[in-house]
């Protein structure tokens, strides 16, 4: 009862968040097509509730909740107690990350439910984990960390049957998506540890980092290859090129239920009066994320924000506009065209808007001369 009311205040609170300070984002547009799956989710969204915001966040919400509900059912193959499998879930739940990718329109949540759906499968031995790991080769290039991790569980644990299909849609994948490794090392690894610490929080992070430590030393399952295998490839993959990070991560979070389990092992080992400082550690992570998902929210200055201002700017702006009696735009930015267009800016020649986001400004233009300029980072910070 305390997992389920919990879960409908934050589920509602997100929500209304992403309905009311969110909007149709540049980034959005550009996931929508890269990922062919949300493409048709999408549309079967704004056939269900409209053309409005409702229909763009609701997909991701449904999803998010789905995995929790999944996390939840994996948890309990870990922990015995309610209590340990109860803060395994709420945890999940409040890691930034998974926050983010609940509230926008990306393949992340995507990927962390299909990931989990196979996991929780795989445990329950059913056969049709195999059909859902055959079908994902299908659906991204991304997957591909996914059969690495199985190929490398496969071999630890002696599994040819496994190794060999692993293997097969390892090659299958590659051979659909044309997945390509290249460039010269530029120094990305920085940029890549920078977004882990903004997925987990800074001082969880390092917390995971510990527990990926002591997580060689302890009995080892598809949770463990998975994980650590998709992490390492981000890592060493980023020193030779830009790589996108949720091609990556949603297989890096189920390792949670690794942390907390490294967590209860330390605690319970020792005696109840040497376990204060354990106490403290828990309390002091746990607040620091809590504190973390906080300034997510307070976006005027939350890290996220920095990411991508579209994810606020453009619903406002679309107002100004109406406000100003335009009603059709083009730009120099498509993708900002089709993100205005959802909020019944049309196309058109008449007026031109030029987005910069480096120096945070959109101005508008007619017939070659400026008439407008917009402080984009102004526009809806709550």
């Amino acid at each position: 009862m305390r997992l389920l009311l919990f879960f409908l205040f934050y589920y509602f609170f997100l929500f209304w968040y992403s309905v009311n300070f969110l909007s149709f984002s540049i980034v959005e547009v550009r996931s929508i097509e890269h990922f062919w799956p949300l493409k048709y989710i999408m549309e079967i969204s704004v056939l269900m509730f409209g053309k409005n915001d409702i229909a763009l966040r609701i997909p991701s919400l449904l999803f998010s909740a789905l995995s929790v509900m999944i996390f939840y059912h994996i948890s309990k193959k870990y922990f015995k107690k309610f209590n340990d499998i109860f803060f395994t879930t709420i945890i999940f739940a409040l890691i930034p990350g998974f926050i983010i990718s609940s509230l926008i329109i990306n393949k992340s949540v995507y990927l962390i439910f299909l990931t989990l759906l196979f996991i929780f499968l795989y445990f329950e031995g059913e056969k049709i984990s195999y059909l859902l790991l055959f079908l994902l080769a299908f659906v991204d290039y991304s997957f591909i960390s996914l059969y690495i991790g199985l190929i490398f569980y496969s071999i630890y644990k002696k599994y040819n049957k496994l190794l060999i299909f692993s293997l097969f849609l390892l090659a299958l994948n590659a051979n659909i998506f044309n997945y390509s490794i290249s460039g010269k090392p530029k120094g990305y690894f920085l940029d890549v540890i920078g977004t882990y610490i903004l997925i987990f929080s800074p001082f969880v992070f390092i917390y995971f980092l510990y527990a990926i430590y002591k997580g060689f030393f302890q009995k080892k399952d598809i949770i463990f290859f998975v994980s650590i295998t998709s992490f390492l490839l981000s890592v060493i993959f980023s020193f030779r090129q830009r790589i996108k990070i949720d091609d990556y991560a949603p297989f890096v979070l189920p390792y949670i239920i690794y942390m907390v389990k490294v967590y209860l092992n330390s605690y319970r080992v020792r005696l109840p009066k040497l376990r204060m400082g354990y106490k403290i550690i828990f309390i002091f992570l746990f607040f620091s994320m809590i504190l973390f998902d906080v300034l997510l929210f307070y976006n005027k200055y939350t890290p996220a924000r920095n990411l991508s201002e579209s994810f606020y700017f453009i619903k406002p702006l679309s107002k100004v506009l109406k406000r100003q009696n335009i009603d059709s735009i083009s730009c120099n930015n498509k993708f900002l065209c089709k993100a205005l267009n959802f909020y019944g800016i049309k196309s058109g020649n008449k007026y031109k808007i030029y987005y910069s986001k480096k120096r945070k400004r959109v101005s508008i233009f007619h017939n070659k001369k400026k008439i407008y300029e917009i402080d984009v980072s102004k526009l809806n910070i709550l």
